[in-house]
């Protein structure tokens, strides 16, 4: 019997499609939707895309706009000029490759389907929204990711969001904005499980304010919920954010979040906090970033278990023609469970190849270094290939 599509997904499928028919590619080497509303390419904000460059991060913190360029104050009222005003991109991914040493090699030649708009929505007030489907949990439709921003000032904007955490920071420490198919350790691991046993990717409810009281110190501060969480019941997670930029392409930050969860099952209120300190570099067509964080949770039993991760990754992009052409990649991560004594490292050696700057393929390599004598160690190769449209 054929798998039965529920409406939300046959709707999803129709949106994409509609999406993709919609926006022409003028130029197969421009980023889509915003390239095609400001004629430019995705060299102006990423350096390889999705990884943002400076223009790009003062691109998102503008809400979709280049310093100086304005939209009109008019609000959208209907779709017609979806592709003008209100940018829409779709995002296919294949993995015609993957295999992990502990399971059978699979054949995803469709792994993922996104579809993405974002934009201003009237004068300073913009949004972002995110529709995904992947194999992994039968192709049904989830929202990942949907923010509503309103942009003050440089010093001051404020965002409601379903997001991770840290959706406001246009830095890529702690960003799902990856090269690779495997996800920072500090951002993947759920430590010892106290935020609904969650991830600082996961996303959750989130109310924050953002901006720059200097042109090189960004910051963001805000209330979220637990992971996972829709309603964001009783949330009482605080995060903050600091970015300094020492010099010119050169960021070291700290991050923070102090939270609760009432853990229904055991009937215990968990406390949890990560601390975190990272850089980020770019050094001609280099790029060097990591994180040091510092993960306490309390167990179901009420007592706080401490653990430590670390990544540290570097990447340069060879070009031809002035854009992206080849960026190997190379990441080790480390990460603690159990109170600090399982101890995991892992590498990651990636390349990608960009036939052009919005299509690419790349090829992974990942095993574990270093595992806890009960545990077999794994490996993956995985070869992938996206498209945005």
């Amino acid at each position: 019997m054929g798998r039965r599509f529920s409406v939300t997904s046959i709707v999803f499928m129709l949106l994409l499609i509609a999406g993709i028919i919609s926006i022409s590619v003028q130029d197969a080497d421009a980023v889509p939707a915003f390239a095609r509303k400001f004629k430019t390419d995705c060299s102006t904000c990423h350096n390889a895309w999705p990884m943002l460059n400076a223009t790009g991060r003062a691109f998102k913190e503008n809400g979709y706009r280049f310093a100086g360029v304005q939209d009109k104050d008019t609000a959208i009222s209907d779709g017609l000029y979806l592709g003008k005003t209100f940018p829409v991109s779709a995002v296919l991914t294949a993995r015609p490759f993957d295999k992990k040493d502990s399971g059978e090699r699979k054949l995803r030649s469709l792994h993922e389907a996104e579809l993405m708009a974002a934009g201003i929505l009237y004068k300073n007030v913009s949004g972002f929204l995110e529709l995904e489907a992947e194999d992994e949990n039968g192709f049904n439709v989830e929202i990942p990711t949907a923010a509503l921003e309103y942009h003050h000032s440089e010093l001051l904007n404020l965002q409601f969001s379903y997001s991770d955490m840290l959706w406001a920071d246009p830095y890529d420490t702690y960003s799902s904005r990856l090269l690779t198919r495997g996800k920072y350790s500090v951002i993947d691991q759920a430590f010892g499980g106290a935020d609904a046993g969650g991830k600082l990717r996961s996303s959750r409810q989130v109310v924050s304010i953002s901006g720059r009281p200097a042109s090189n110190v960004f910051y963001t501060l805000g209330l979220s919920g637990v992971a996972a969480d829709a309603e964001g019941e009783d949330a009482k997670n605080i995060h903050a954010r600091v970015a300094w930029d020492v010099i010119p392409d050169t960021m070291i930050g700290f991050f923070g979040v102090d939270g609760q969860w009432d853990d229904a099952a055991s009937g215990v209120t968990r406390d949890f906090r990560r601390l975190g300190l990272d850089f980020q570099a770019d050094y001609n067509d280099f790029r060097f970033m990591g994180v040091f964080l510092r993960a306490e949770d309390d167990n179901a039993a009420g007592v706080k278990e401490k653990n430590n991760a670390w990544y540290f990754q570097t990447l340069y992009v060879m070009s031809k023609n002035s854009r992206p052409w080849i960026v190997p990649l190379l990441r080790v991560d480390s990460y603690e469970k159990n109170d600090g004594t399982s101890e995991y490292t892992e590498l990651t050696l990636n390349s990608s190849y960009y036939f052009t700057q919005n299509i690419k393929a790349m090829a992974e390599y990942w095993t574990q270094v270093d595992v806890p004598d009960t545990v077999e160690k794994d490996n993956r190769l995985t070869v992938q290939v996206s498209a945005a449209f």
